[in-house]
């Protein structure tokens, strides 16, 4: 009973990662930074440089709930981009760990494409593990300069756990957005998730990047109310993003991602 009940939370870390998505109400869908092997596999398409990253969540200032992730972009001649990726949620009596395996290609110069496959880990102490394979689909596209539209399709396969016995389904997760630059330094974006068996989501984010290395954020979701604030900053090739969330009724989350681009610096969306 104590596998199935921890397993409702299953779903957990396939949320958008990254204090940048977060800060912008979770708009991963349409970023295309490094977290896009996480967010939406297609983004990456547009990386022309290696990048890495580490991210780290403290949700509602709980150590049981904390949330840790590293990830790894490289373009290949002719093939894409591909990316790893590793994240783990939870504490010792209760870990929710999923690796992934993620390639990203520009069809033309304003689409791209992309996929994953991802392997999840839940173990409950004294009580076993169970795990799952899963895969992803992702698309962004740029009708203009200024627009830029995206979707991501996560468990499309709408797979379940090897061993449960109760035969617990990770949830199929839909997510939509799109964002508008409406000034040279500001854009907005805006979107939907949706999730089996949960009522749509909708949610929204504003950034507005001063003096090119310093960037201002805020961003709400809906259904529960949650509120967002962080900021990004750049010094040479490496980036400092930083998230606040406070749930309506859970409280405060601090998180932190630090990345590093290997080469040229990665122009973001």
């Amino acid at each position: 009973m104590l596998l199935a009940t921890a397993l409702c939370r299953a779903g957990e870390n396939v949320f958008p990662h990254g204090s940048r998505a977060a800060a912008l109400g979770y708009m991963g869908v349409v970023n295309t930074d490094v977290f896009a092997a996480y967010n939406n596999q297609a983004a990456l398409g547009f990386l022309s440089s290696p990048q890495a990253a580490v991210h780290h969540e403290n949700k509602y200032f709980t150590e049981a709930l904390n949330l840790s992730a590293a990830v790894f972009a490289m373009p290949v001649p002719v093939a894409g981009v591909l990316g790893v990726d590793v994240c783990s949620f939870g504490y010792s009596l209760y870990r929710e760990t999923r690796m992934g395996v993620a390639w990203g290609k520009q069809l033309s110069e304003r689409i791209a494409v992309g996929t994953q496959l991802g392997y999840h880990l839940v173990q409950v102490a004294g009580y076993g593990a169970t795990s799952a394979l899963t895969a992803e689909l992702g698309l962004l596209a740029k009708p203009t300069d200024n627009l830029w539209v995206g979707a991501h399709v996560f468990n499309f396969t709408n797979s379940r756990y090897f061993s449960n016995a109760h035969h617990e389904r990770l949830p199929v997760i839909f997510d939509v957005g799109m964002g508008y630059r409406f000034a040279q330094h500001a854009s907005l974006l805006v979107g939907t998730k949706i999730e089996s068996e949960q009522a749509a989501q909708a949610k929204a984010g504003l950034e507005v990047v001063i003096l090119k290395t310093l960037a201002l954020r805020l961003g709400v979701l809906a259904k529960p109310v949650e509120l967002l604030a962080g900021f990004g900053y750049t010094y040479r090739k490496l980036h400092i993003d930083m998230a606040f969330s406070r749930h309506e009724t859970l409280g405060y989350s601090p998180q932190i991602s630090l990345s590093y681009n290997f080469s040229q610096t990665q122009k973001k969306q």
